[in-house]
């Protein structure tokens, strides 16, 4: 009998890549080949991780980028979907708003934080906004050009057979637009945690942003790389989750 030939799963290899690179970094460091004032090492990073965990500090601003990023993530999603299928069922209106909607994804959205954060203060709205602000467009256009993408053939003859404009949203329209929902939810994971670091870098009391703001003023290189790895754990962990979530709804594919 043959042997059958077992392969890692590519969750597997992301955990050794990153052992890899942390073992290579500890090594580095230890030889004395790097400056540690600048780029630290994995064992001290792992110490200040367990003290601002034992402080509870991490918890306290993880907590609050975390509540920011899924209300931005939520509110722009939504009304990024509803923006995209309007357009696309509406070519009229997609031909009068796409170049509007196309130079305002151009702005650069920290030049637009400031005015959010002068019109709504410090406190927990500017946040939201900067990060449904950042999400929203991924959803609108995704989902435009997954409405334009669905098969006119399929849609005409679901009309023919008598079914109604919602039938046709609810029963073709949507279940092709689906993957296009998952693959914009994925990337604005990374975009509405993004926009909520850039909203607590500008005026905040708390958060990630605000602790790494802080930690650079006063160059703490330790505490600065260790919640950079923070946010990256997480970020792998949710799209992980994400993922089993894309298998499960895509499954009928």
């Amino acid at each position: 009998m043959k042997k059958q030939r077992r392969e890692l799963s590519p969750g597997v290899w992301t955990v050794l890549i990153l052992v890899l690179a942390l073992g290579c970094w500890e090594a580095v460091a230890a030889g004395g080949h790097i400056n540690e004032f600048f780029f630290s090492r994995p064992s001290h990073l792992w110490q200040e991780f367990q003290e601002m965990v034992a402080s509870g500090m991490m918890a306290k601003h993880l907590s609050t980028t975390l509540q920011e990023a899924g209300l931005g993530l939520l509110f722009g999603g939504v009304l990024g979907t509803l923006a995209g299928l309007a357009l696309g069922l509406f070519p009229r209106v997609s031909r009068a708003l796409m170049p509007l909607m196309t130079g305002l994804n151009g702005l650069p959205k920290l030049a637009l934080g400031p005015l959010f954060i002068i019109w709504f203060g410090l406190g927990l709205q500017s946040k939201v906004l900067i990060s449904a602000l950042m999400v929203f467009f991924v959803f609108a256009f995704n989902l435009y050009a997954g409405v334009r993408n669905v098969d006119p053939q399929l849609v005409g003859a679901v009309r023919l057979l008598g079914g109604s404009r919602r039938q046709i949203l609810q029963k073709v329209l949507w279940p092709a637009c689906l993957p296009w929902v998952l693959t914009s939810l994925r990337t604005g994971l990374g975009l509405s945690l993004s926009g909520a670091i850039v909203g607590e870098y500008l005026g905040s009391t708390r958060g990630m942003g605000w602790l790494l703001s802080s930690a650079g003023d006063s160059f703490n290189t330790q505490r600065v790389l260790c919640c950079v790895l923070v946010l990256v754990v997480i970020i792998i962990l949710l799209d992980g989750v994400l993922h089993l979530v894309e298998k499960h709804l895509l499954r009928w594919q």
